[in-house]
């Protein structure tokens, strides 16, 4: 049966549902989701807007929608649509069918949404390995983080949703082209060492990369071009790979590509992949007009369905994510020029466009090609960059600056992970601070309430009044100074500068020694009041009273000289007793800062 998005419609229709599903998508990126119903026209019977031109363009914004619904961790289902569009079901549906991937519509037509197994029960399965933890789910199953004993070494377990296991056209695709994949040997291709079925459940075992997908670092605002143009050649050298051995991944996406904590740049998951050449026809092994892959980032030969997919659609999808790593944006409805979002040299606008070219024959033909046109342009910069579309190659004689090589790209691109990790340690350590300074706010309320409740009881008993008013009053210190720490330590900007995270953490540490002199010295004398708070008035007493009360000035007295005196600022070691003081979790997030310092990472 016809999908609905494939109904032919007149030109002007086509060209008024782009204009409107590129306003919806950029409403998305902007991070103001619309509603579907306001890009729909109110009336589907006009002239203008005739109900197939509607039916494809709810069917078109349901597709955008749920993509992006599932980037952000939701699982949008057809529940979620029928109450606000009874009357196009078949729509809803044929969007559902189109965006889901293979796995989910597999689950999705045996009664239910794909569920991953427990570490428990995935244990159980695989008895030799040692499952650790569960690094991740979709519709095309699961992927858990394991160990093997024998070899001591950690490894990726990715099983497929049980409903696989039953169709045994699956298992011949499975076993077909899981040979090949484990045959795939490339320093930026995820290895996949072994592969099988424990059951109904298939798996691959593959090599685990302990880094961030290209997802995360391109959220975290901290992907240059520079760092860009070092990712980009190494991608191309797996793709060239794979596709000389006959493989096509079909669902290049940031998700699928991985960085590692060295900077190693390796494409996953060709798990999705088929086999390409006259021994694996596309109707034996997968059936015809299959479409599998990412709507945003799939060719318009995929999203057609057609029969000739090859490995060129690896480059659409290649040039999709290119321009997402230069400018931060999907290249969608009638996009700009790369140079034209951000300031790179023009003759880059070319690669990118010539990889996003709709007809296949005028893309790049390989891989290979593109990696050798980003190299020539990072090795010869243009002295003055304009942010235009300029086709024209130089000028004949025309000046040129030396840029960066490719391995010192290569370095931006491993410093950029390694200053994530040590942000990620910098945070982490700050927890255990974050947390006792909520201990703290509880203790203040504890202390305002006893204080509360003993003058408030007493009015006509002086000390009790003087004693909890003080108490109330010690409270209310204590809360402020916990929340001045935890609202100083959430300020932290973990994309700026070093300078200004440092500048935040000597404001959390100035804050917290603070609170060491307002809440901890002061101890020396506010156990009185906390004892007659309590119903001990014995500590009244002269005998007590006065001796308690020399002892804690004189304490007071002592503790503010010597915390005074280390912490003077023409001392030598002004600065180390300040850490000690401050305690290890800051301590540890100044040793991470230092790091990244003395590595000149910015």
């Amino acid at each position: 049966m016809m999908s609905i998005r494939q109904k032919k419609l007149p030109i002007a229709s086509l060209e008024r549902i782009d204009d409107l599903c590129a306003d919806f998508e950029r409403a998305w990126q902007a991070g103001e989701p619309r509603p579907i119903e306001a890009s729909l026209p109110a009336d589907s019977t006009t002239a203008d807007s005739p109900a197939d031109e509607r039916e494809v363009l709810l069917a078109e914004l349901i597709v955008l929608e749920v993509d992006y619904r599932r980037r952000r961790g939701e699982a949008p289902t057809a529940e979620d649509y029928l109450p606000r569009f009874p009357e196009a079901a078949a729509a809803i549906d044929d969007a559902l069918r189109e965006v889901l991937p293979a796995g989910e519509q597999a689950a999705r037509a045996h009664g239910g949404a794909f569920e991953p197994p427990s570490v428990a029960r995935v244990a159980e399965l695989f008895p030799a390995l040692e499952i650790v933890r569960l690094i991740g789910a979709g519709g095309m199953g699961a992927v858990y983080q394991a160990r093997q004993p024998g070899l001591d070494r950690l490894v990726a377990l990715k099983i497929l949703p049980e409903e696989f296991g039953h169709d045994v056209k699956f298992a011949l695709r499975f076993t077909r082209e899981a040979r090949t994949l484990a045959k795939l040997t490339h320093p930026n291709i995820v290895s996949v060492y072994e592969f099988g079925h424990a059951g109904d459940t298939y798996y691959f075992l593959m090599e685990y990369v302990d880094g961030s997908t290209l997802r995360e670092v391109v959220r975290s605002g901290g992907l240059s071009p520079e760092h860009a143009l070092a990712i980009v050649p190494h991608l191309c050298d797996a793709l060239q790979y794979a596709h000389d051995k006959g493989v096509v991944h079909r669902d290049i996406k940031p998700e699928n590509i991985l960085i590692s904590a060295d900077g190693v740049v390796k494409i996953a998951d060709f798990g999705l992949s088929r086999i390409l050449g006259a021994d694996a026809p596309e109707e034996t092994l997968t059936g015809t007009h299959q479409v599998m892959g990412t709507p945003r980032y799939m060719a318009p030969e995929q999203l057609e369905g057609a029969r000739g997919v090859d490995h060129r659609a690896d480059i659409y999808s290649l040039g999709v994510v290119f321009y997402e790593m230069l400018t931060g944006e999907l290249p969608i409805g009638r996009f700009a020029a790369p140079s034209q979002k951000v300031q790179i040299d023009v003759r880059l606008d070319e690669v990118v466009l010539r990889t996003l070219e709709k007809e296949p024959q005028r893309r790049y033909q390989h891989a290979s090609q593109i990696k050798t046109d980003v190299q020539t342009i990072v090795s010869t910069r243009r002295p003055d960059p304009v942010a235009t579309v300029d086709y024209e190659s130089p000028a004949a004689g025309s000046p040129s600056t030396a840029s960066p090589s490719l391995a010192e790209q290569e370095l931006a691109g491993r410093m950029l992970l390694t200053r994530r990790r040590l942000m990620e340690r910098i945070e982490q350590s700050l927890r255990p601070l974050f947390r006792w300074q909520l201990v703290q706010v509880l203790i203040g309320i504890a202390f305002i309430a006893i204080g509360a409740q003993c003058w408030a009881r007493n009015t006509n008993v002086p000390h009790r009044v003087f004693n909890g008013v003080l108490l109330h009053v010690y409270g209310v210190v204590v809360i402020s100074q916990g929340l001045l720490v935890c609202t100083r330590i959430k300020r932290i900007d973990y994309s700026k500068p070093i300078a200004d995270i440092r500048a935040k953490l000597d404001s959390v540490r100035s804050a917290y020694l603070r609170a060491g002199v307002l809440i901890g010295f002061i101890w020396w004398l506010m156990w009185i009041p906390v004892a007659v708070s309590l119903g001990f008035d014995d500590v009244l007493h002269p005998y007590s009273l006065y001796p308690s009360l020399a002892v804690g000035v004189v304490g007071f007295a002592v503790s503010v000289w010597w915390y005074l005196r280390m912490l003077k600022s023409d001392s030598p070691n002004a600065e180390r007793n300040r850490r000690s003081l401050a305690g290890n979790s800051i301590a540890s997030a100044y040793l991470a800062i230092e790091e990244i310092e003395q590595a000149r990472i910015e």
